[in-house]
C-alpha cells in the first residue's frame, strides 16, 4: 500500500465515522405517541432548569499587614481588598 492510498483510505474512513456519528438512533426519536423521524434539537434533551441560590461566606473586615479596616460593604471571604493607610493603600484579604 502506498502512502497516497493510505491517506485516501484514512480520509474515507474519517468521513464514514463522521457520517455514522451524525446518523442512526439520533435521527429517530420517541415523541410520546409513536416513533417519529426528524431532526433532534437541544430542547429534546435539555430539561428545564430552576435558578439555584448559593450561599457565599462573607466578611466585613479587610486584614492587611499594616492595618485591619471595616469594609463599606461585606465582601466574599478570602478575596482581595484594600485599606487606606497614611502614605497610600495596603492590600489584604477579606476576613
Amino acid at each position: 500500500m502506498t502512502p497516497k492510498s493510505l491517506k485516501v483510505l484514512l480520509a474515507a474512513s474519517a468521513l464514514v465515522v463522521g457520517a455514522l456519528a451524525f446518523s442512526g438512533p439520533a435521527d429517530a426519536y420517541y415523541g410520546g405517541c409513536g416513533w417519529r423521524r426528524g431532526p433532534v434539537v437541544a430542547s429534546d434533551y435539555v430539561a428545564p432548569t430552576t435558578p439555584v441560590a448559593v450561599a457565599v461566606a462573607s466578611g466585613n473586615y479587610c486584614a492587611t499587614p499594616a492595618r485591619t479596616c471595616l469594609l463599606q460593604e461585606p465582601g466574599v471571604l478570602a478575596t482581595g481588598c484594600s485599606c487606606h493607610i497614611p502614605g497610600g493603600i495596603a492590600r489584604g484579604l477579606v476576613e
